[in-house]
């Protein structure tokens, strides 16, 4: 191919992209959407209150919208039919939680499609910074009196009620035989952790960071006594740190009931 050739094809190949670029911002013109601004910086949990505006040539069949988090597959989080040529949607966004550290994105892609299948997108894309972790909870743990038949210990990971002679066990009661079959309100750990008592940490809001921080200023013990409801306990297993909180310390007259019910977060 002699060169004059070659500059026809190269200047038909660049008009060519000129040209289909732009169609599409023709395509997507009619497209408002606010905040304006196509790239957030946001924390689970964080709301974001979008407007999604589209203004049509064409009837208007189907709007969606789709989610990709960290380049997996997209998903579809919103989807309905329309009609008219003007749409106007108010979508609440709800920054998801994260189990990993460092920095995530997520794109959302708002879409309007008319009749003839041509569709309007635009984009808009979130990053999140995960320093820490916000622990996820497990309620209605039971862990019975040593003096019962029942489970009297707990393996704080799993969630899993154990015998005492599991020493595998994170923590167990220490009840024994006494006249009146008293609850002793007391946990040892067969497993070898050690424990805080921190009733003033703040176990509404506890992250991985803040029981870490907590549970390693404060008293170690291997032992605890007096336990009450509203106690809030601290640890570390291997490498988790976990919270947990009493519920109810309950200490009926016999023994059969005599039972801890707490909530763990890990």
């Amino acid at each position: 191919m002699n060169s004059s050739k070659k500059l026809v094809v190269l200047l038909l190949t660049v008009l060519f992209f000129i040209g289909c670029k732009k169609n599409t911002e023709e395509a997507n013109e009619g497209i408002t959407i606010t905040p304006v601004d196509n790239y957030f910086e946001k924390q689970p949990g964080n709301i974001i209150n979008f407007t999604v505006k589209f203004e049509s040539r064409k009837e208007l069949v189907k709007y969606r919208i789709t989610e990709t988090i960290d380049n997996s597959n997209s998903t579809t989080i919103k989807e309905e039919n329309i009609s008219g040529k003007n749409y106007l949607d108010w979508f609440d966004y709800t920054v998801p939680q994260f189990e990993d550290y460092g920095t995530h994105d997520i794109k959302l892609v708002f879409s309007a499609f008319d009749i003839d299948g041509n569709s309007m997108n635009r984009a808009k894309v979130i990053y999140v910074n995960i320093e820490e972790r916000i622990l996820a909870e497990y309620s209605g743990n039971n862990m019975y009196s040593s003096l019962t038949n029942q489970f009297n210990a707990y393996d704080l990971l799993t969630s899993t009620p154990k015998y005492s002679s599991d020493s595998t066990s994170h923590i167990i009661d220490l009840s024994v035989t006494n006249p009146n079959d008293t609850l002793s309100r007391s946990w040892a750990s067969p497993y070898g952790i050690k424990f805080v008592k921190h009733n003033s940490f703040d176990y509404g809001n506890a992250t991985d960071l803040t029981v870490q921080n907590a549970y390693n200023s404060g008293i170690k013990n291997d032992t605890l006594r007096n336990l009450a409801t509203d106690d809030v306990i601290l640890t570390k297993i291997n490498d988790s740190y976990v919270a947990l909180k009493l519920i109810y310390v309950i200490d009926d007259p016999g023994k059969t009931n005599d039972k801890y019910i707490f909530s763990i977060k890990r």
